[in-house]
């Protein structure tokens, strides 16, 4: 063997070795979001053990997507099977890659973009929101390029391989870190996250929109605008329908201009764009900010449910060519898991102070 065959075959070898021992121990050190209701960990991972083709539908987005659209509730309301793809403070950018990666086992008809992200002016967001949205997701050139669109140099590497980060998590491992396996979790929930009722909060307050109408505007951030644009193309490139919403979530004057800028940019391709955030809107769906929100920004279970339920008629009213299975007994098992867990979170409301908008109209 030639001195540049048998160095060729050293280099593999150490390769090898070095993926065998590296990738099973960063696992174990890795952050784990585990515990309800924000077990982000098998949300995420959890998708990648879904069935190939598995969902009609898609939704991506922040907080405001995950705490909003109820797959199951939408699934027993419509017989459509869809997923919730997404993370917390999710940027525009992180949309686009998880949009990517969705697609490798997936042929979605709709995808839903619900669009909080806009409002952030941030070309980077911090680290620990920058984790939260990388974390979970397993090493691909789709990864690596989304750490160099959502760091500066010198900040990137750790997002691709996170043990850099985690590497002095010693004291703080459990059983569950040594235990858990990537490849074996499932979320029975579709994505979503049932946030319970609140007792004994402040009154939240909603802003007062009268003033705002269609034509009053607030640009976009520069990077928001392109990685919306390019959210939006590429679907129109697979040729996947797309609609993008704002879930119910007590807007500002300020918010709602953004949507307004948002909903020009929609228009310019053709694409509809929703927002549930009018007095009309919360009357038609049948919640009301002091009753039906788990803080001033998200709804809390009874608030979703009837959202999934509402939106449910506009979705089948709008795309009746959607695919649908409605006697699926996997999703059915998984219906009833659901409803046991809505049962107990509004049995079980939460005692808190609830921020009111002046305090939290940015967040």
């Amino acid at each position: 063997m030639s001195k540049n065959k048998k160095f060729v075959l050293q280099a593999v070898v150490f390769c090898l070795i070095f993926a065998l021992t590296f990738f099973p121990i960063q696992e174990i050190f890795a952050r784990k979001s585990l515990e309800t209701p924000w077990n982000m960990t098998p949300k995420i991972s959890g998708f990648y053990n879904e069935p190939k083709d598995e969902f009609s539908v898609m939704y991506f987005g922040s907080s405001h997507a995950y705490a909003s659209f109820s797959p199951l509730e939408i699934w027993k309301q419509t017989g459509i099977k869809s997923y919730v793809f997404a993370t917390q403070m999710q940027p525009m950018w992180a949309s686009v890659t998880y949009l990517k990666e969705a697609l490798k086992t997936q042929k979605p008809e709709l995808v839903i973009l619900e669009c909080n992200m806009l409002y952030e002016d941030k070309d980077y967001m911090d680290a620990s929101v920058n984790h939260s949205f990388m974390d979970d997701i397993p090493l691909s050139a789709n990864k690596v390029a989304l750490a160099q669109q959502a760091a500066e140099k010198g900040e990137r590497f750790p997002l691709v391989f996170n043990f850099v980060k985690y590497h002095s998590r010693w004291a703080a491992l459990k059983a569950e870190d040594f235990s858990f396996r990537r490849s074996e979790t499932r979320d029975p929930y579709k994505g979503f996250v049932i946030l319970p009722p609140k007792v004994g909060g402040d009154r939240i307050d909603r802003f007062d929109l009268t003033g705002v109408d269609a034509s009053d505007t607030l640009p976009l951030s520069a990077k928001n605008e392109q990685y919306l644009r390019e959210f939006i193309e590429l679907c129109q490139a697979e040729g996947i329908d797309l609609w993008l919403t704002k879930a119910p979530s007590n807007l500002s004057p300020e918010n709602l201009q953004i949507m307004n800028a948002a909903a020009e940019i929609a228009a310019e391709y053709g694409v509809p764009f929703e927002d549930f955030n009018r007095e009309e809107d919360y009357a038609a769906i049948g919640i009301t900010a002091e009753k039906n929100f788990f803080d001033q920004r998200h709804m809390d279970i009874v608030g979703a449910t009837r959202f999934s339920d509402y939106f449910s008629g506009l979705l089948t009213a709008r795309y009746p060519h959607l695919t649908t299975d409605p006697d699926n007994p996997a999703w059915a098992a998984d219906y009833e898991t659901y409803q046991a867990a809505v049962a107990d979170a509004i049995a079980n409301p939460v005692e808190g102070k609830t921020t009111t908008a002046a305090e939290d109209q940015n967040k």
